[in-house]
């Protein structure tokens, strides 16, 4: 009988990624960097079956997600250094997933207030931003996603930017503000100044053209009110990434003319729209950015229907992935409206706590009836006990007698994944 330290890497990575799935399977509120960490966790461990396994979750699981806060960078020095000495005629670790959150940026607007980080007394230790080079430097052939969180201003050093342009495969680009509810807006909309008297946009900018890979933008943690209504245009005459997904927040009441000009800017290779927050207008803040991408979108995600109540052109003829968190009326209701009977949707996705919660519709009604097109109905943010038991009974009707296939996805799966059915 073969021993399971023979097993192959393949099967050694299913077996690892059941595990994490296991420490987290009660775990109800888990986040995907929550599962990052105790990804990490878990590769600890079995780093201490034999000589074999230490090596190869060394280099593939130990340092594949790195995260810490800004306050902390100075700890990563270690890492790096490791990684420096490290002899070069051994296997280098693979790290995809980089993020730092409370960045402190080196901009003119935060030097006054910025306060230096001590590893040991009278030893200035080094910046988030020097260990987010460092770190670039050490992983530029693995690294496929970074997340970066700034405290007041996002502002990055052009050095700095120039190692993120050497990161040989770059896909998933997430730029935000860190902020305490309450007090946000008020401190950046008026104590920071406009747009264009902060380096936001610039620096957003420069990212964008660093990265000829980036696939995925992800700004729902960035405040529209820091982005200038001119970032779409001041793009304008370069070679720019082919974009495909860009996900906002709608949660703040403000103007979204920023991400309307990125969405122009990105109208020919924009593919999915993620739209997350609440939209207390009813959609109407919105409805310039999805008017803009009418004719080219073929998935949208949202957290509720609000962004649907505006449009006036409801012909979305490439449309055929639609997501949503929660809907403000029935599902039926929200299937009887233009956009799904103009719309060639082929997948439906509604999440799974709300489609528990849906009251039983009226007999005679067709759920479906103005979709000739979808093929799935799909139940997403499924946790352990919604895997365990059926959908409710009128969602399998339905599907029946139209040949509808319904399915779950886990609490790690969104829009992306819903495009590959």
């Amino acid at each position: 009988m073969a021993s399971i330290l023979g097993l192959p890497n393949e099967v050694l990575d299913l077996i690892f990624d059941y595990l994490v799935t296991e420490e987290l399977a009660y775990n109800l509120s888990a986040k995907r960097n929550d599962r990052m960490r105790c990804s990490r966790s878990v590769a600890i461990v079995l780093r201490q079956v034999c000589r074999k396994w230490a090596d190869w979750f060394y280099v593939n699981h130990l340092y594949d997600a790195l995260i810490f806060g800004g306050k902390n960078a100075y700890r990563k020095s270690g890492l790096i250094t490791h990684l420096t000495e490290r002899p070069v005629s051994l296997i280098r670790p693979r790290c995809t997933f980089l993020y730092i959150l409370h960045m402190k940026p080196p901009s003119k607007f935060y030097e006054l207030r910025r306060k230096p980080t001590q590893d040991k007394p009278g030893h200035r230790s080094n910046s988030s931003w020097e260990i987010l080079e460092s770190l670039v430097e050490q992983f530029p052939h693995s690294l496929t996603e970074i997340e970066l969180i700034f405290m007041d201003f996002v502002s990055l050093p052009n050095r700095t930017i120039g190692a993120m342009g050497r990161i040989k495969d770059l896909r998933v680009l997430r730029v935000g503000l860190h902020f305490t509810c309450g007090n946000f807006f008020t401190r950046v909309a008026n104590d920071c100044g406009p747009p264009e008297s902060r380096p936001d946009t610039q620096c957003l900018q420069s990212l964008i053209l660093a990265a000829p890979n980036l696939k995925r933008l992800d700004l729902s943690n960035l405040h529209p009110t820091v982005i200038s209504s001119s970032i779409g245009s001041g793009l304008c005459g370069h070679q720019l990434p082919a974009i495909t997904r860009l996900d906002i927040g709608l949660d703040w009441e403000c103007s979204l003319d920023g991400f309307q000009s990125l969405a122009v800017a990105f109208k020919h290779s924009l593919k999915v729209l993620t739209l997350y927050g609440s939209c207390r207008d009813r959609g109407r803040r919105v409805k310039p950015i999805l008017e803009v991408l009418r004719e080219t979108l073929e998935g949208l995600s949202m957290s509720t229907d609000g962004p649907l109540h505006q449009l006036t052109n409801p012909n979305f003829p490439k449309l055929r992935v639609v997501a949503i968190d929660w809907v403000s009326t029935s599902i039926p209701d929200l299937l009887a409206r233009d956009i799904f009977k103009h719309a060639p949707i082929e997948v439906f996705a509604i999440k799974s706590g709300h489609a528990g919660c849906e009251p039983k519709p009226p007999p005679n009604a067709d759920m479906f009836a103005n979709m000739p097109k979808l093929r799935r109905l799909v139940f997403f943010d499924c946790d352990r006990y919604d895997y365990e038991r059926l959908p409710k009974k009128f969602y399998r009707s339905a599907c029946e007698a139209h040949g509808i296939e319904w399915m779950r996805l886990g609490p790690y799966q969104d829009i992306s994944d819903m495009m590959k059915l």
